[in-house]
C-alpha cells in the first residue's frame, strides 16, 4: 500500500477525530510539545508538511508550516512526548497504513513506537508507544490543506 503524496497536511486523530497533531503555540524553542488540539483552521500550528526521504521504505520527516521545526520524540522509549526541534537529523519516521483505507500510523524507523493520542482532551501531549495495529489511538488520517 502507498502512502500519501508530499505535501502540506492536518493530520487527524482516529479515535478523537476533532483532535489534531499540533504544535503547541506553533513554538519554535526545541522541545515545544507536539499535542492534540480542536480543529482551529486559521491556524498554522495544525499544518505539517510531510517531505519524504524514503520512498521505498515510507519514511518521511514532518515540518511544521508555523515555525519549520521538525516533529519528533524526546526520547526513543515507550512514553516519550513528542516535540517540535530544529535539528531534524533524528526526526524521521515510517508511515503505515493501517487497516482501514486512509488511517496511517506515524512509527519510529525501527517500527517498535508509534506516535499516539491518549484522549480527546485539548493540549494531551502525543507520545511515543509499542506499536498496536488494534489501538485507534495510533492512527492518523491525512488531510490535505
Amino acid at each position: 500500500m502507498s502512502i500519501p503524496l508530499p505535501g502540506t497536511y492536518r493530520l487527524r486523530s482516529v479515535k478523537f477525530p476533532n483532535q489534531l497533531f499540533d504544535l503547541s503555540g506553533g513554538g519554535i524553542n526545541p522541545g515545544t510539545p507536539v499535542v492534540g488540539y480542536a480543529n482551529n483552521s486559521g491556524s498554522q500550528n495544525m499544518l505539517w508538511t510531510m517531505q519524504v526521504v524514503d520512498a521505498s521504505n515510507k519514511i518521511v520527516r514532518l515540518i511544521n508550516v508555523a515555525s519549520g521545526t521538525f516533529a519528533q520524540g524526546a526520547g526513543s522509549q515507550a512514553g516519550a512526548g513528542m516535540v517540535g526541534n530544529p535539528a531534524g537529523s533524528a526526526a524521521l519516521f515510517k508511515v503505515v497504513p493501517r487497516n482501514n483505507l486512509g488511517e496511517y500510523v506515524f512509527q519510529t524507523t525501527d517500527g517498535q513506537l508509534a506516535c499516539s493520542l491518549a484522549n480527546a482532551n485539548n493540549f494531551t501531549q502525543v507520545t511515543l508507544q509499542k506499536v498496536d495495529a488494534n489501538d485507534s489511538s495510533q492512527g492518523w488520517i491525512f488531510c490535505p490543506v
